[in-house]
């Protein structure tokens, strides 16, 4: 192992919320000790992507803002719009800043295998097309480490608190519920639309769709998650299981979808020797059959979703929902 290796920094411990879910408890509490939490968690990732030791920085960074962008959307009786509002735009900001070197990212951890993709008489576009990317990606980190040890950033960081706090400080009536009573009543709702759309999904639906139900089945996963302290430990572990096989399909399938965007976005807007626009082509023709392949497994996932006794698995835990 390397002195580099053995020196560079590890990847933050997710600590526990100073207040636990509980099944009685008033929700708002719990839930703005979660949100503060895991931004906290987020916050302390940046000295990782500082260093730009290991891309899993920026990927946890990101799952964390995510994370508590999804439970605001999710649970928002909890939140006054306007403060609702103001704490979905700053996180999104906070997002969009790290967009282009996680894309970027993806595409570099994947360089090798683009390389075993093609022939070798297409290499020496690849090497130019990842000699562009790395620049590329040097040039966004640069911006992104001025940016997180700016002024702003800190600045909006706060207000991202101060938001939270006003849900502790100033609980709206649907906060003061018990936990049970939102974790059913949210996890059904939730559960009922991904329901909706794997039945909608068909061989011939649109990478839209799908793309939709990839959303819907990560905010009921992030449900399920926060939800898991209050829910049967067996029943709650078996959902999210089934949830992520689900999930992972789903996952390769926007990969491939993304991939496969950038790759002719870049074609059609980069002036590009011959031999590297050639290269490109090709990998653009392996990544659309990839996209297929990737398409396929995906609708044989959601008809494995769609099976009775794997819906029973959500059905049995909000039997008393049922109509």
């Amino acid at each position: 192992m390397s002195v580099k290796k053995r020196d560079q920094l590890r990847l933050p411990k997710q600590k526990k919320p100073a207040t636990p879910l509980t099944p009685s408890a008033e929700i708002y509490l719990p839930t703005y000790h979660f949100l503060l939490n895991e931004f906290q968690h987020a916050r302390r990732h940046e000295k990782g992507i500082l260093e730009d030791s290991d891309e899993e920085f920026i990927h946890q960074y990101r799952i964390a803002l995510r994370r508590c962008r999804a439970l605001i959307s999710l649970l928002k009786p909890l939140f006054y719009k306007p403060q609702r509002d103001m704490l979905k735009n700053e996180l999104k900001t906070l997002m969009l800043r790290t967009n282009l070197i996680r894309d970027l990212d993806v595409f570099l951890l994947n360089m090798e295998n683009y390389f075993f993709l093609l022939d070798h008489k297409y290499h020496k576009g690849l090497i130019s097309f990842f000699d562009g990317l790395q620049d590329k990606r040097l040039n966004s980190l640069t911006e992104l480490k001025v940016w997180l040890q700016s002024e702003n950033y800190e600045q909006q960081c706060q207000l991202i608190i101060g938001l939270l706090k006003e849900m502790k400080e100033q609980p709206r009536d649907a906060g003061k519920v018990e936990t049970h009573t939102i974790a059913h009543d949210s996890l059904w709702q939730h559960f009922k639309q991904v329901e909706s759309y794997c039945l909608e999904i068909t061989p011939k639906s649109p990478d839209t769709n799908i793309h939709a139900l990839r959303i819907e089945c990560k905010k009921l996963r992030y449900l399920l998650e926060y939800f898991a302290p209050v829910l049967p430990k067996k029943a709650a572990k078996q959902q999210i299981t089934h949830l992520k096989s689900l999930q992972d399909t789903l996952g390769n399938f926007n990969d491939s979808s993304v991939q496969l965007a950038f790759l002719q976005h870049y074609n059609r807007s980069q002036k590009s020797p011959a031999f590297q626009h050639k290269a490109i082509d090709e990998l653009i023709r392996e990544t659309e059959s990839k996209h297929q392949h990737d398409k396929k497994e995906t609708i044989e996932q959601i008809n494995i979703f769609r099976k009775s006794k794997n819906l029973d698995l959500f059905y049995q835990l909000y039997e008393k929902h049922k109509k």
